[in-house]
């Protein structure tokens, strides 16, 4: 690779608008005045580039394209047969950087082998703590589905050690990943556990097993197993997806309409991660609707589904072990990476007291490391520091795995699982997220309005507050409904648990609308954020971090136990709002120029 390529992919990975997914950003911010663009699907008459020219104004690309045609009607003959000007594939020269649209290079079968297990864990999650809820909180027999019948609190608390597990255990597979295992293995073997947990919450959700005694046992233990191989499995599968595309250069290729391009890896990054995450997506409304399963049929059903699919999910992993890019680890940074740290906060908070050349000078101390690890940890603390505020919007977003559920078990809710409401989320971003990613962004490129991720993320924060406040509401308006006001289900109108307070379920639509919209603008650009913007030898720990935050917000959620029962729930979403608000002042307010600065230093 020549030194002026390795410049402008280190300035596209350092200043670019992250690595979006479908839920995120077309736009791309890149150095020597690039402008790049891209759609989720190819179209033209070539399949395998991408771009997508609304992101350009017309005049603009027209004017382009007739200059491309006046040099070419002024090119000498001599120069016909340059093989500069055949070569598909070669790379880029400065001036072809520059001057050429940027377009999505073609993908190895090896990469679309590693999103399909990717897919299919996701299923498996989604599919196995949908019905959790209702597992846990209520007893059979009564209007809403049940077995254990453990009360709301109690289910939540489960809920929440759950996901607390499943994003607190990425810290230490990350650190395994990179330093022990690789990141395919670390991948097989959690995909094993996740299997292994699966297997264990379909065999004891049958009825003779919640009859005699073994459910609560299994269900505690699939819990366990689910969320470290959850966890473990997609710390390393995202990394892992990116690394299936080892493409580094600029490469020139050539249309069937003659036009030169030039792929870029930043914009191919992104694209695979659209697909992607815009496949999730898909999957998670097929998994919302296990609840059915669980209506009509029985628990044992709607688990039996996931538990077949963790095990299918082994298949594309095994198969493709021999061509697969798998990356080999590295030694491990985490006792460098401490002890530096430890060195800047003595000498003032300041990293570059912990470079070499500071800790030989004032403390005649030899150290491990480089100048360049020093810049590497200082780049990743900022990526970190402005992640810090989403323990409190995960706090509040993941009321729809465990609260909302039980809110909606309250309401009349027309023959649909009361479990299955998830689904509009579902639906909503499947809905949403083409419209903004084909339709605002471009219409703000075009503008020149910028958006950055700071940006986008301030306004998920907004959009889940305004979310959260409209969930206060409606649990207000199902304490003054009947038969029961502020006890649900549990006054003698309700007939053992089988008349709900008179208010349509459908009130709730508008909360996963709004979880949606927050989870395109926000929760898929912080996972961008700490992908791109961190340091090539520390992105499975930061990303690991990131996941972190989700447990965080997690274990924050064990404080409001208390309040999470009748009639007390009303109090507790006005100060979820609240924190939430506070939240989404901080995040603007404190980090507002932070890309501005990422975006000079690089």
């Amino acid at each position: 690779m020549t030194s002026f390529n390795q410049s402008v992919l280190s300035e596209i990975e350092i200043t670019s608008g992250l690595v979006p997914d479908v839920h995120g950003p077309a736009e791309t911010t890149a150095g020597l005045n690039l402008q790049s663009r891209l759609v989720m699907a190819p179209h033209g008459d070539d399949a395998s580039i991408v771009t997508n020219t609304g992101l350009i104004p017309p005049s603009e690309e027209a004017g382009k394209r007739s200059d491309a045609l006046h040099d070419e009607n002024d090119q000498p003959l001599s120069d016909i047969d340059d093989p500069l000007a055949n070569d598909d594939g070669r790379v880029a020269t400065e001036d072809e950087v520059r001057d050429l649209l940027h377009v999505v290079d073609r993908i190895p079968t090896r990469l679309w082998v590693a999103i399909l297990a990717g897919i299919l864990e996701r299923f498996v999650w989604y599919g196995a703590t949908t019905p959790l809820q209702n597992y846990l909180q209520n007893a059979p027999g009564g209007g809403v589905p049940g077995a254990l019948g453990l009360g709301q609190a109690a289910a939540t608390n489960i809920m929440n050690a759950l996901t607390i597990g499943s994003y607190i255990t990425p810290v230490p597979a990350a650190v395994i990943a990179d330093s022990w295992l690789g990141r395919y293995k670390t991948m097989l073997y959690a995909a094993i556990i996740e299997s292994i947990g699966a297997t264990i919450l379909f065999a004891t959700s049958f009825p003779v097993a919640i009859d005699g005694g073994v459910a609560l046992g299994g269900v505690i233990t699939a819990s366990v197993l689910l969320a470290v191989g959850s966890g473990a499995f997609k710390t390393t599968v995202v990394p892992f997806i990116a690394d299936q595309y080892d493409q580094t250069d600029f490469r020139i290729h050539t249309r069937k309409t003659g036009e030169k391009v030039v792929s870029s890896r930043e914009l191919t990054i992104t694209y695979i991660y659209n697909v992607f995450f815009w496949a999730v997506n898909i999957t998670g409304f097929f998994a919302d609707s296990t609840p059915l399963l669980e209506k009509y049929v029985g628990f044992w059903l709607a688990y039996l589904i996931p538990c077949c699919c963790m095990w299918v999910a082994l298949i594309p992993i095994l198969l493709g072990r021999n061509h697969f890019v798998r990356t080999s680890p590295s030694s491990n940074i985490m006792p460098d990476v401490m002890a530096a740290l430890r060195h800047g906060i003595a000498g003032g908070f300041r990293m570059d007291a912990a470079k070499p050349d500071a800790q030989l000078q004032q403390h005649g101390r030899q150290v491990s490391w480089s100048d360049s690890f020093i810049e590497d940890i200082k780049r990743s603390l900022l990526t970190c520091r402005v992640l810090l505020l989403f323990p409190i919007h995960w706090l509040c977003y993941n009321q729809t795995f465990n609260n909302l559920i039980s809110q909606a078990g309250q309401m009349v809710t027309y023959g649909i699982p009361n479990d299955m409401m998830k689904i509009a989320g579902a639906i909503s971003g499947i809905i949403i997220a083409p419209v903004i990613q084909k339709g605002l962004y471009p219409f703000l490129t075009r503008k020149g309005v910028s958006f950055s991720p700071v940006a986008r993320m301030t306004v998920g924060f907004f959009i889940l507050t305004l979310s959260m406040v409209h969930t206060t509401m409606v649990q207000k308006f199902i304490y003054q409904a009947g038969p029961c006001y502020d006890a649900p289900l549990t006054c003698p109108a309700a007939h053992d648990r089988t008349v709900p307070n008179q208010i349509s379920v459908f009130l709730q639509i508008p909360i996963y609308v709004g979880g949606a919209l927050a989870e395109v603008f926000c929760l898929t650009t912080g996972t961008e954020y700490a992908y791109n913007h961190a340091p090539e030898s520390m992105k499975t720990l930061v990303q690991a971090i990131w996941l972190a935050m989700a447990g965080i917000g997690s274990l924050l959620a064990v404080a409001f136990t208390p309040l999470t029962e009748d009639p007390h729930l009303v109090t507790m979403y006005a100060i979820l709002s609240g924190l939430l608000g506070g939240a989404t002042i901080l995040l603007w307010v404190l980090f507002r120029h932070v890309d501005d600065k990422v975006e000079g230093e690089s």
